[in-house]
């Protein structure tokens, strides 16, 4: 996320902000990284509904399982449920008869 500087600074804090700026940066130690990171997070989280929450977990957790082998997929599922959740979602995106959502005629 990029935010743009006002380029015609109207008070002491805009001008102190673009002029901070230009600080080194790489004097921050990795907790003070951390520090920064986490407070922009959470001014950017408390701004966001629901549903951007819901989607952006759901994207990350995606990325997540399909980063690693199927079999680490397959674990994950039955450490979370069981076999048969598994078995029964293999069966959901490899049966052409289940209910296709996404209209694309089967195939995923």
């Amino acid at each position: 996320m990029n935010i743009p500087l006002n380029p015609k600074p109207h008070t002491n804090s805009e001008m102190d902000s673009k002029t901070n700026l230009t600080k080194d940066l790489t004097n921050l130690t990795d907790s003070q990284r951390y520090e920064l990171t986490a407070q922009f997070v959470e001014l950017v989280v408390d701004q966001m509904d629901l549903k951007t929450l819901v989607q952006i977990v759901s994207d990350n957790l995606i990325d997540y399982h399909n980063e690693g082998s199927l079999e680490e997929l397959r674990d994950a599922v039955i450490c979370y449920a069981d076999e048969d959740l598994y078995d029964e979602l293999v069966d959901n995106v490899t049966n052409e008869t289940v209910l296709d959502i996404n209209d694309t005629g089967g195939k995923y």
